[in-house]
């Protein structure tokens, strides 16, 4: 990886990146200095109010536009300049440390495509969490993270979007907001994200958004249970015990049978869930989710599934 870059007071900033790599990992520091800002339009085709750019540096290519698929941003960095990321519509992950204390306008400006975040947060600092997750209103799915990158909460952002209706009658027009993700952006206190904020906000998703999204974020909150109360816990549980199928298909679906075996391991998974689980599973032809759960009722319950209609012969 080749970068275009100038000194500033303050430290590095980053002009162009030049690599074959659509998922570059920016540099901490570059001639003893830390990198501190990325310039405007940084990673997209269109430049604008600054000189433009070689197509091609050291015989790489230079990066911009649908070529970049993740990034992650260095620990120093403090500014992003405006329409950083114009246009890069193929940006699905954003790895990056919740210190940045300047978002540029239209940074994500045309990034419909970015599904994960992982955040490093900072104690005690400025967090620009809040900040990024307004800019974006698709469903997310959001590391938390320490300094040291121990991920301590995985939460799911529904999607949210406004709608304008024009009152014919009365000449006005009203804006009418779809979904319940915008409540989601306001789990702060100051920057500082609220827990149980979040987690007080889950009867909303249960009524607003498809039982199987409501799962995924039960699941997470309690596999992760950073700042989960008991309160919150039951109903965490009490959901997934009324939706066992939208819950296996999901974990089936992401792969995430570790998951799905310590779920069949707690004490509130009795076996009416557990079985439950193995008809979610029925049509996923999943075998390695499947022995995980019969193992589980086996070991904990001593005896067979009850019921015949989950009792599948799965072949690899």
């Amino acid at each position: 990886m080749d970068l275009l870059y100038r000194k500033t007071p303050e430290g590095i900033c980053l002009e162009r990146c030049y690599t074959l790599d659509g998922a570059p990992v920016l540099p901490e520091r570059m001639d003893g200095m830390p990198v501190t800002e990325l310039d405007r339009y940084f990673f997209s085709q269109t430049v604008r109010g600054r000189e433009v750019p070689p197509e091609e540096l050291n015989g790489e290519p230079e990066l911009c536009g649908s070529g970049l698929d993740e990034l992650t941003l260095p620990e120093y960095l403090r500014k992003i300049g405006p329409y950083a990321f114009y246009n890069c519509f193929h940006l699905k992950t954003l790895s990056f440390w919740s210190t940045v204390e300047d978002w540029g306008a239209g940074v994500f400006t045309g990034c419909t495509g970015i599904k994960h975040l992982k955040i490093r947060v900072v104690p005690g600092r400025k967090s620009c969490f809040k900040e990024v997750l307004s800019e974006l209103r698709q469903e997310l799915m959001a590391d938390y993270l320490n300094p040291e990158g121990r991920l301590l909460a995985r939460l799911v952002f529904p999607e949210f979007f406004e709608e304008s209706v024009e009152n014919t009658p009365a000449r006005i027009i009203m804006r009418e907001m779809h979904g319940c993700g915008h409540m989601y952006r306001y789990c702060f206190e100051d920057t500082q994200f609220q827990f149980r904020e979040y987690d007080h906000l889950f009867p909303n998703t249960v009524i607003q958004e498809r039982p199987g999204l409501a799962a995924q974020m039960a699941v997470y909150r309690l596999y992760w249970p950073w700042g989960l109360t008991d309160e919150f816990k039951d109903q965490y549980w009490e959901f997934l015990k009324q939706h066992p199928r939208e819950t296996a298909s999901g974990l089936t679906d992401r792969r995430e049978t570790a998951i799905l075996k310590w779920l069949s391991w707690q004490t509130e998974a009795d076996q009416a869930f557990l079985e439950g689980l193995l008809n979610g599973i029925e049509d996923q032809r999943d075998p390695q989710a499947a022995s995980v759960l019969l193992d589980a009722v086996h070991s904990r319950f001593g005896g067979q599934v009850k019921e015949k209609k989950t009792t599948r012969t799965f072949k690899l």
